[in-house]
């Protein structure tokens, strides 16, 4: 049989003959497993940023109520136990009825949005502390808006330690982006361009 035509290489392939650092099947065997990792871990890394941003909105926005809330119920006590003949006027009473109506409906919303049972709980605790004025039932309550607190300071404490692990993530992605381009992205386009100015020189020559 005739011997086959040589097909003529192209000017990447002419230019990748001076790559001498390690084979380039090798160098891009490992540029594309870094790229790969690098895509894993990006998509990782958004995820976790993304539930870090929701828990701090969540977490900032309840803890906002709560405290609105525990400072509301301290006045309508203050109001409801108070000797005082001013709370006793018909525009105090109302008024103090008004603050635990709005309180009830507020309380009431937000034990729909925590997605905890035990927090729910603790909800149920304080509109308890709401129909009743003993010691008892308020020291329960006032402790059950404590415990709330606590839990959104946790959960925002938490968020800040996801999004830590984000920045470490982060990091993780930079150096597997270097890696690859360092290997080989850029050292090929460098040979491939020195290469084609070689040509454009020898031509106007």
């Amino acid at each position: 049989m005739p011997p086959r035509p040589s097909v003529g290489r192209s000017s990447f392939a002419v230019a990748m003959k001076d790559y001498t650092f390690i084979r380039p099947g090798i160098a891009v065997s490992i540029s594309a497993a870094t790229l790969v990792a690098a895509l894993i871990i990006g998509l990782l890394l958004i995820q976790s940023l993304s539930h870090a941003s929701t828990t701090v909105n969540r977490g900032a926005s309840a803890s906002q109520q709560l405290h609105g809330y525990s400072a509301a119920y301290e006045v309508w006590y203050q109001m409801a136990t108070s000797n005082d003949p001013a709370y006793k006027r018909p525009e105090a009473m109302s008024q103090r009825e008004a603050i635990r109506e709005r309180l009830r409906t507020q309380l009431s919303r937000l034990s729909k949005t925590l997605p905890d049972s035990g927090d729910q709980e603790q909800v149920r605790t304080i509109l308890q502390g709401l129909a009743a004025t003993d010691a008892a039932t308020s020291t329960a309550a006032r402790q059950a808006m404590t415990v709330l607190l606590g839990t959104q300071d946790r959960n925002l404490f938490d968020a800040a330690e996801t999004s830590q692990r984000g920045v470490l993530l982060a990091a993780v992605l930079l150096a597997l982006t270097i890696v690859a381009a360092g290997l080989l992205i850029v050292p090929m386009a460098f040979l491939y361009i020195r290469y084609k100015r070689g040509a454009t020189i020898e031509v106007k020559v």
